[in-house]
């Protein structure tokens, strides 16, 4: 059985099948109009562009990156002030920027490798039509379209394992088409913070000098014994500086981990928002394990085993419960178990009160507007239902749990 806090709703993402056909679409207006791909392939990547950066700037990533910039001044003054140590401070975060876009570069190659079977399958046929005097190569072209299909149902696989919300998907999807200039411009800003890291300066300073002077004889017989005198020079002397290599390899760090969505990162923000979704929300009378109200789960236990005919239902096996109760009493709603639905409708429906094992569901639908119903289909050809009125966005909760417990 699925443990509800290790799964994440995904069937609602249209994200990935929303991106395949962006490609089709692509291939077939290339394919009509071959002259299209110099409009094509630029709008691609300018849409590529534009996409990432609102997605970062929707999600609150500019201020990482100015943050980034900020530690790379701090440490830069801290570097000048103290020298050795300020040094190896600075040298240690700019290696830590660089290892990020390295490991940004490694899990940037598959996008990569996707993106270029993609470019390419669009762009030979036209090169060659256009080298050949508008003669096309039909095998050549029908060769590339299956390439080109076969690397759009790649990204579309990859984007699909990766993302739960279309908003992510296209955020992959840009991703993909500028995987390629993403690793350049990486493997530059690696060179470039290298190169600038500590650069020489040349520092004027005046001092005075002495400056020993002969004795001599005026031209009126004065006799002048040697003496020393003050001489003031400006002497130039080269030092090494701070450059600004460390501000460019927090902005390539930044930029390696936002342009890699790894699994690992994904798999937090999901968990992230799962946690969240699926957490205590009073307002849809949604009660999660961790944030039950004990007065009104102890009611809805009471009131189980008033029924007679239910098994014994512990506090501990609780999961969810959704408190279907006008004044909050909480005798009667629905409690989500590991392996079961305990229902206990509300005082004016006229469902029965029922325990069913997700086992024994077929599958499960939700429907209404002003009060939501989801109705279970049994494995033996009868079916259930289960009508919530106390909240429509608790009751979709509802659902997707028992969704997930019955795949």
């Amino acid at each position: 059985m699925t443990n509800y806090t290790d799964v994440t709703v995904k069937a609602q993402n249209v994200g990935p099948g929303l991106c395949f056909l962006l490609l089709l679409a692509v291939w077939a207006g290339v394919f009509f109009i071959p002259e299209a791909i110099f409009l094509v392939v630029p709008g691609m990547i300018g849409f590529a562009l534009l996409f990432f950066i609102y997605y970062l700037a929707s999600e609150g990533h500019l201020a990482g990156i100015l943050g980034g910039i900020v530690v790379s001044v701090i440490l830069m003054a801290i570097a000048a002030a103290i020298p050795v140590i300020g040094w190896i401070i600075l040298i240690c975060w700019i290696l830590y920027n660089i290892a990020r876009a390295f490991e940004s570069i490694q899990n940037l190659l598959p996008d990569a490798l996707l993106s270029a079977a993609l470019y390419a399958s669009l762009l030979i046929p036209v090169i060659y039509q256009l080298d050949h005097y508008g003669n096309s190569n039909t095998w050549l072209t029908i060769g590339c379209g299956i390439v080109y299909f076969f690397a759009a149902a790649g990204c579309t696989a990859r984007i699909s394992d990766r993302s739960d919300t279309p908003k992510h998907s296209l955020f992959l999807f840009s991703v993909m088409l500028l995987s390629v200039p993403m690793i350049v411009l990486l493997l530059a800003s690696i060179a470039a913070s290298l190169r600038a890291a500590f650069q020489p300066s040349l520092v004027k300073t005046t001092t005075k000098l002495p400056q020993s002077v002969s004795g001599y004889t005026t031209a009126r017989g004065t006799v002048v014994a040697d003496y020393t005198r003050n001489v003031t020079q400006t002497v130039v002397s080269s030092t090494i500086v701070p450059g600004g290599g460390a501000v460019g390899a927090s902005l390539t760090g930044s930029l390696a981990e936002l342009s890699t969505p790894a699994d690992e990162q994904s798999v937090k923000r999901l968990n992230h928002e799962k946690e969240q979704r699926y957490a205590t929300n009073k307002d849809h009378h949604f009660y999660r394990h961790d944030g039950l109200n004990d007065k009104k789960i102890g009611n809805f236990i009471q009131a189980a085993a008033a029924v007679g005919t239910l098994p014994p239902l512990k506090r501990e096996n609780v999961l969810f419960y959704f408190d279907e109760t006008v004044i909050g009493k909480g005798d009667r709603g629905v409690v989500l178990t590991d392996d079961a639905i305990y229902c206990l409708p509300g005082m004016f429906e006229d469902e029965k009160k029922f325990y069913i094992r997700f086992s024994d569901i077929e599958k499960v639908t939700f429907s209404g507007t002003m009060n939501k119903q989801i109705t279970l289909w049994l494995k033996e050809g009868k079916k259930q239902k289960i009508t919530l009125t106390q909240s429509n966005a608790g009751a979709k909760k509802v659902f997707e749990l028992i969704e997930l417990a019955i795949d």
